[in-house]
């Protein structure tokens, strides 16, 4: 865990990028007279692991060289509200719509629609002309310890409620949502599930079962293979990925009904002109087969496109009891949220980096 967390501190210090190579690349010009870059600065959510996948394969498919800076998707619109007037980077890889909907209404995103969006299905295009490009769905869970659930002679819990249950005191773990979008989506399934009053008050309930709020959305799943909890809340993503290295893990939806997150891909606002085409190419590229092949194949996300199979070692998308997320309602209430959860709840000063 230390490893892991010593490395993340490092890839958050090195703002020297670690793909390098583009810089020297000039090709072609933009509107403008603007000389092209053959490579495109990005910041990303993404487990690292799973953005350099990424990054390898867009640049053996196009040329075109990624550098990158991997942070929580709080530090990363942190980062980029910071860096409003002089944005550093092109490209935000990474974060729910929710996510990206508060950042655009602080300014911090450009509209841009890729071509490849009449492969999206219906249902995840985005309705908001251009403020987010979707790539992928992934669904809220939780993931338990077996070993720990026997020794506390308790099943793994399938409902929000039986998180509440007095043998998981202090044996629940999750990412606190003013730093992680995993727990954002989390936090704001609570509160649509539950109606924002109910939920509040049910928050509060849960805050005495959580062992420690963390900073990255992927920690929690984590401490539960190396049992320092019983229970993650956590992505299914995270899920599979920790069973597939080995560990005794056993994954439940909430059974009043789950949120999701659809991931996206989204343009920053102002940045660099001289890599808007490799950008927007970028984009593009993470709606192709073959990244969506990636995305399901590797790193168990639900594909966003038509005609490409979901990984079958996956529960179906449609056999899932899900909420009613409004994505754009979160969203635009997220401060707000926050606030609350900040100051009824825990604040995130002392989460566990």
């Amino acid at each position: 865990m230390k490893k892991l967390i010593g490395m993340s501190m490092l890839v958050v210090m090195t703002i020297g990028l670690v793909f390098a190579g583009g810089s020297a690349d000039n090709s072609g010009a933009a509107a403008g007279g603007v000389k092209q870059k053959k490579h495109v600065s990005i910041y990303t959510c993404n487990v690292e692991e799973e953005a350099i996948a990424y990054f390898e394969a867009f640049k053996k498919e196009t040329g075109i060289s990624v550098d990158y800076v991997r942070l929580s998707a709080g530090e990363c619109i942190t980062r980029m509200e910071a860096e409003k007037a002089n944005p550093q980077v092109s490209v935000m890889l990474g974060g729910s719509v929710d996510t990206i909907v508060s950042a655009y209404e602080k300014g911090l995103i450009e509209k841009y629609v890729s071509p490849k969006m009449t492969e999206v299905l219906d249902q995840y295009k985005d309705n908001m002309d251009g403020i987010y490009t979707p790539y992928s769905l992934i669904v809220t869970c939780f993931a338990s310890n077996k070993k720990l659930l026997k020794k506390l002679g308790i099943p793994a819990p399938t409902s929000w409620e039986e998180l509440l249950q007095p043998k998981l005191k202090g044996n629940v773990c999750m990412a606190h949502p003013a730093t992680s979008g995993a727990a954002y989506t989390a936090f704001s399934s609570m509160i649509q599930c539950f109606q924002e009053k109910a939920g509040f008050d049910y928050l509060k309930k849960l805050d005495g079962s959580i062992v420690q709020y963390t900073k990255a959305g992927a920690a929690p799943i984590r401490m539960a293979g190396l049992e320092e909890t019983t229970v993650a809340v956590c992505y299914d993503l995270d899920a599979h990925t920790v069973i597939n290295d080995g560990y005794d893990l056993e994954i439940t939806y909430p059974k009043e009904g789950t949120g999701y997150e659809i991931s996206c891909v989204e343009l920053i606002k102002g940045g660099k002109p001289e890599e808007q085409e490799a950008a927007k190419a970028f984009i593009d590229w993470m709606l192709s087969k073959s990244a969506q092949k990636m995305c399901t194949d590797k790193f168990y996300r639900y594909p966003i496109i038509k005609g490409v199979q979901t990984n079958p070692q996956m529960v179906p998308f449609k056999s899932l009891k899900l909420l009613d997320y409004d994505f754009v309602w979160s969203g635009k209430n997220k401060v707000r949220l926050l606030e609350r959860f900040e100051n009824e709840v825990r604040s995130s000063a002392n989460v566990l980096k």
